[in-house]
């Protein structure tokens, strides 16, 4: 029905963020976006519309681990994100200093570094590892565990310090998943292969992790009024079109727009 209102291409996304962030980078004349209310979702609504021989129309999922457990792409007209999700492909650019430089005091951030001997992204990665590994396990294992309410990090990070308080994560990570005790959860932690950092962190994980950073405790100037949402608002709006440009899902935009003409995504480059 939208097709015939709509002759150019269609952008499907998985959620609200990405549509925001999205909606600021296409083509508005070319492209117009449609929220799929989930991954599963948007994997579905490709697969109706490859069936169908449906022109236009290109999605874009989170990797989720998936590329770490040598899952195939099934369509031509979806493409993944370079990082486990979109959050990551922010937090690896410059948008972080960026963010940093607003919301961060800046001799706080020196004190904090030099004591610690870690960059502010060193530990943020090494803190979002944490969490990312065990749902990697999790997804491997189909545990079903509480990364929303149970296991998160405004539970198991230290406010004072920005360290995770791994032997309480660990605890209640081996009782939720019905192991026997947490050598056995360090085994099969231990058991999974080297990877990208930033194919493991999870970036909602990433943007909470930063706002208990960002508190007046550790390197910030932040109320705990100040929410993930304002975080990763920030976060978009601090990532530029020239970085964008850089990344492989950027390549791949372009990669199909050539394989799909005269349908466009992304602006024409001048």
């Amino acid at each position: 029905m939208t097709r015939q209102v709509h002759k150019g291409s269609f952008l499907l996304v998985e959620g609200p963020d990405d549509s925001k962030f999205w909606k600021t980078r296409i083509s508005d004349e070319e492209c117009q976006i449609v929220l799929a209310e989930g991954k599963n979702n948007l994997l579905g609504a490709i697969e109706k519309l490859d069936a169908r021989r449906f022109s236009g129309a290109l999605g874009i999922i989170d990797d989720d681990c998936d590329s770490l457990e040598s899952w195939r792409c099934p369509s031509c007209n979806l493409l993944v994100t370079d990082g486990r999700d979109l959050e990551c492909m922010l937090f690896c650019s410059p948008a972080l200093e960026r963010v940093l430089a607003e919301l961060a005091d800046p001799a706080k951030i020196q004190r904090f570094e030099q004591k610690s001997g870690v960059s502010i992204r060193a530990r943020l990665v090494e803190n979002g590892l944490a969490f990312g590994r065990l749902r990697w396990l999790d997804k491997r294992q189909n545990w079903g565990l509480d990364f929303s309410k149970k296991i998160t990090p405004s539970r198991f990070i230290d406010r004072k310090t920005w360290v995770v308080k791994r032997t309480e994560l660990l605890d209640a990570t081996f009782q939720a998943a019905g192991l026997k005790d947490a050598e056995q959860l360090c085994a099969l932690l231990e058991a999974l292969p080297a990877a990208d950092p930033w194919l493991i962190c999870q970036g909602h994980d990433l943007v909470e992790i930063l706002r208990l950073g960002l508190h007046e405790e550790v390197f910030g100037t932040l109320k705990s009024s100040y929410g993930k949402d304002d975080i990763a608002r920030n976060l978009r709006l601090a990532f530029h079109t020239a970085e964008l440009a850089l990344t492989k899902l950027y390549r791949d935009i372009r990669g199909w727009e050539l394989n799909n003409t005269p349908y466009q995504i992304l602006p024409a480059v001048a």
